[in-house]
């Protein structure tokens, strides 16, 4: 068995990504990336594709995507080549779990 690890969220280093997100990396393995973004009221990411696909998990507060609202507890599955555009009117933080990094580290 492998050793297991373990993250203080609440310690963690986070990293702005974007004007309003900020990311901090959980994982970050080849094929198996996992990060929690923060998004503050109102921003988010402009329309970009994941070639690989990505899995969100909505953590708290409000996540929208594609004119639709998610909250906490929702988990959405991107296929491989979609696109999206998300963003947070209220401000979120979200659980990304992608074969790739979801931006540039």
């Amino acid at each position: 068995m492998s050793k297991m690890n373990s993250i203080d969220t609440n310690s963690v280093k986070w990293k702005t990504v974007n004007d309003g997100v900020d990311m901090a990396v959980l994982r970050f393995d080849p094929g198996e990336v996992r990060a929690i973004l923060r998004f503050a009221p109102g921003k988010g990411y402009p329309r970009h594709r994941h070639p690989e696909g990505e899995e969100v998990f909505v953590i708290d507060g409000i996540y929208e995507d594609n004119g639709k609202e998610y909250g906490p507890g929702s988990y959405l599955y991107y296929p491989p080549n979609s696109d999206h555009a998300p963003i947070s009117p209220t401000g979120c933080t979200i659980l990304v779990m992608s074969p790739k990094t979801p931006i540039n580290l």
